[in-house]
């Protein structure tokens, strides 16, 4: 019997998989990269430990439960690896779904995986095939030099590398996403704050509310609530919040916050990105 592993997004996805009778194993990915601690030069064991310690500050589990699903997680993928099992990699194109490939490429080698990568052309996720759509498919070779190459400038301590990934138009597009993740110019806001601010000042009533106008935005949703709603509660209100997105002043009250490899220090930050130019630098002031 042939042995395959398919690794996907979450609970949600492995769910429709496993619905759909996917021959194999099913593996969800969980973590959000985009937030918090990715630092570059860390072991597999150490990179665990770091991201179930801001996994449990943000109360999203227990550090010991965190550590547990990405120990059995990366356990299952190397065992995979180790015993040339097929993998097949059912994943999305926005931000969430890029870097979580991109960890994952980091550890494969040439010809090791198929994917199906799914919303390129227009934004779909994978629990949103049908049970037809996920039994035709026929995934594709799997290249993971480019995602590879994103790991890098996404755990990097300086991130003006990430304007420099240019491979593949997904890879691309979801380094650029990043990089609006940093204040911007002008303002203070990334673009995630600028969003969320824009639709509370607008009459949003709720954060729920401010987090789907938001969502609107998005060319490919990636934010979970959760995260949206801890935006919001630290972002500035009345007046303030009028002059910033106004531009007569910055915001200088974000919280402490890790993009990947890059401390933001609480307050004004010195990694500035550029909308003019689509590129970070770097602006101690």
């Amino acid at each position: 019997m042939r042995c395959v592993l398919h690794v996907t997004n979450g609970d949600s996805a492995a769910g429709k998989l496993r619905t759909a009778g996917v021959e194999g194993d099913v593996l969800p990915w969980r973590d959000a990269l985009h937030e918090g601690p990715v630092r570059e030069g860390l072991d597999d064991a150490e990179l665990r430990a770091e991201r179930a310690r801001f996994i449990a500050a943000r109360g999203w589990a227990s550090e010991s439960a965190a550590v547990a699903d990405m120990t059995a997680r990366d356990e299952r993928l190397a065992r995979t690896l180790a015993d040339g099992e097929e993998i097949v990699l059912w994943f999305e194109s926005d931000l969430y779904d890029v870097l979580q490939l991109a960890q994952i490429a980091d550890r494969l080698a040439p010809d090791s995986a198929r994917i199906h990568l799914v919303g390129v052309d227009a934004f779909r996720g994978v629990a949103e095939l049908s049970q037809d759509e996920l039994s035709a498919a026929q995934p594709e070779p799997f290249d993971p030099a480019p995602y590879a190459a994103l790991w890098r400038a996404f755990t990097a301590p300086d991130p003006r590398g990430l304007a420099d990934v240019r491979e593949t138009p997904v890879v691309r597009a979801a380094a650029h996403r990043h990089l609006q993740q940093y204040p911007w110019r002008g303002s203070g806001l990334n673009r995630t704050e600028r969003a969320l601010l824009e639709a509370l000042t607008n009459g949003a009533r709720t954060p729920v509310e401010a987090f789907l106008a938001a969502q609107r935005q998005e060319e490919r949703p990636f934010l979970g609530d959760a995260i949206a709603f801890e935006y919001i509660a630290a972002l500035p209100a009345g007046d303030e919040a009028r002059a910033i997105l106004a531009g007569e002043r910055e915001w200088d009250g974000r919280p402490e916050r890790w993009l990947g490899g890059v401390h933001l220090p609480a307050g004004d930050s010195p990694w500035r990105y550029d909308p003019a130019t689509a590129r970070i630098a770097y602006e101690r002031s």
